[in-house]
C-alpha cells in the first residue's frame, strides 16, 4: 500500500509484469512467482479487474498496464507488515512484544511460559558449556549461565507472559579473548545456538559479510541468534521472519536480553518480527530491499516459488543471500537452479560443515 511497485529495479535482471482484466501474469517464465506471490498479496485476495474496490490504482486500468503504474490502498484495506515495519520509530515500552497481535495471542497464560532461564539450556533444549562456546566473534551462552552474565541477576528467573525483562546494565562489550557474548533463552520454539553445523556456518559467514549500517533479513529466525549477531556487528536493523510464532516471541526475547532491541541514539527499534504471512515482495525493509538476507531453512522450504519470491524480491540489487539448512550435492544444486535467474553465486564463500566437527553438535 502507499508504495510504487517497481519491476525492474528490485531483483538482478528486468522482469515485465503485465495486467490484463481480471488476471495477472508475465511476460517472462518463469517469472510466474512473482505474479503469483503479487496477486496472493492483494488485500482479500481479489482479482484485479477495473472495478475493484479493494485495491485502487490511481490511474485507469488498461489492458497489458505495466505493473510500474503507482497504485494506493484504501485504509480500510492496509496490512498489519506496513503498520509493524515502518512505525518503528517509537519506544512504546507498554507492551511487552512489538509483534503483530494476531501471531502471538493465546499462545502464553500465566501458569506456561513458552521461553524461560537456563544455566546451561538455550535454543529448543541445546546444551551450552559452562564457559560459552565459541564460534567465529562470539560467545555464545545460556540466558542464566554466570560467566556469561558476569552475575546471574541480571537475568529475570521469573520467565512468565512478557518474557525477560529490560536489563539495562547488560553491556555488549568483548570477553579477555575478544569475543562478544551472546545469552539464549531455552524456548519451546526457537532453535538455534550454534551446536547445528549450519547455524555455525552461518554465524562464520555473518562475521565477515556484515557492514556497518546494513539491514538484515533473517528468514526462518527460529531464537534470533543470526539477528542478534548481525546487530552486533553493526547492523541497523534486523527483520526476523518464521512460521512459528512462538520462535517470533523467542526471537524477540533473546533479542531484549541482548539489549539490542532499542537504538537510543536514533530512537529507533532495531529488530521487527513477522510471520510469514505478513511478508509481501518489495514490502520487507528500506525502499530498494535488505542488504543481506540469510536463511537457514530445510531445502523443500527454500525451493518453493512463493519463498524465492519472498526472498529475492526483498533483496536490494547486488545484496547478499547466504542459504543454509541444505546438504552437499543435489540440495545445493536445487538451490542454484531454484533462484539462478536472479542471483549469481559466489564459489568462494561456499562451506560445509559436519556434525562430528562442531563441538556440541552431537551431545545436543
Amino acid at each position: 500500500p502507499h508504495k510504487k511497485i517497481q519491476s525492474a529495479t528490485m531483483v538482478k535482471k528486468s522482469i515485465t509484469l503485465t495486467l490484463s482484466i481480471g488476471t495477472l501474469h508475465p511476460t517472462k517464465e518463469p517469472s510466474t512467482l512473482f505474479a503469483n506471490a503479487f496477486a496472493s498479496s492483494i488485500p482479500n485476495k481479489n482479482p484485479l479487474v477495473s472495478t475493484a474496490t479493494s485495491f485502487c490504482p490511481s490511474t485507469p486500468l488498461t489492458q497489458s498496464t505495466q505493473l510500474s503504474t503507482s497504485f494506493s490502498s484504501p485504509p480500510s484495506s492496509r496490512s498489519a507488515i506496513t503498520t509493524s515495519i515502518y512505525n518503528s520509530n517509537t519506544n512504546d515500552e507498554s507492551s511487552d512484544s512489538d509483534l503483530t497481535d494476531w501471531v502471538i495471542e493465546n499462545l502464553e497464560n500465566e501458569n506456561e511460559s513458552i521461553t524461560r532461564s537456563d544455566p546451561i539450556r538455550a535454543g529448543e533444549g541445546d546444551t551450552l558449556p559452562e564457559n560459552g562456546l565459541a564460534i567465529a566473534k562470539f560467545r555464545i551462552f545460556a540466558a542464566d549461565n554466570s560467566v556469561g552474565n558476569g552475575n546471574s541477576n541480571g537475568i529475570d528467573h521469573d520467565v512468565g507472559v512478557g518474557g525477560v525483562r529490560d536489563n539495562s546494565n547488560n553491556d555488549c562489550e568483548e570477553d579477555d579473548d575478544g569475543l562478544i557474548p551472546i545469552r539464549l533463552l531455552w524456548g519451546r520454539n526457537g532453535w538455534g545456538t550454534g551446536v547445528h553445523p549450519s547455524t555455525r556456518l552461518c554465524l562464520e559467514y555473518l562475521s565477515n559479510a556484515i557492514n556497518y549500517g546494513d539491514t538484515l533479513l533473517d528468514y526462518g529466525c527460529g531464537s534470533g541468534i543470526l539477528s542478534i549477531s548481525a546487530l552486533h556487528l553493526g547492523a541497523i536493523h534486523s527483520i526476523g521472519v518464521d512460521v512459528e510464532a512462538e520462535s517470533l516471541i523467542t526471537a524477540e526475547r533473546n533479542i531484549r536480553l541482548n539489549n539490542l532491541h532499542f537504538d537510543e541514539n536514533y530512537g529507533t527499534k532495531r529488530f521487527t518480527g513477522l510471520h510469514t504471512r505478513e511478508v509481501l515482495p518489495f514490502e520487507v525493509g528500506p525502499p530498494g530491499g535488505v542488504d543481506i538476507c540469510v536463511a537457514n531453512i530445510l531445502v523443500g522450504q527454500l525451493v518453493r516459488p512463493s519463498m524465492v519470491a519472498a526472498i529475492v524480491t526483498n533483496l536490494r540489487v547486488e545484496g547478499k543471500l547466504c542459504l543454509s539448512g541444505i546438504r552437499p550435492g543435489g540440495e545445493v544444486d536445487s538451490l542454484k537452479e531454484a533462484y539462478g535467474e536472479w542471483i549469481e553465486w559466489v564459489d568462494e564463500d561456499y562451506g560445509e560443515l559436519a556434525a562430528e566437527d562442531t563441538e556440541g553438535a552431537m551431545e545436543s
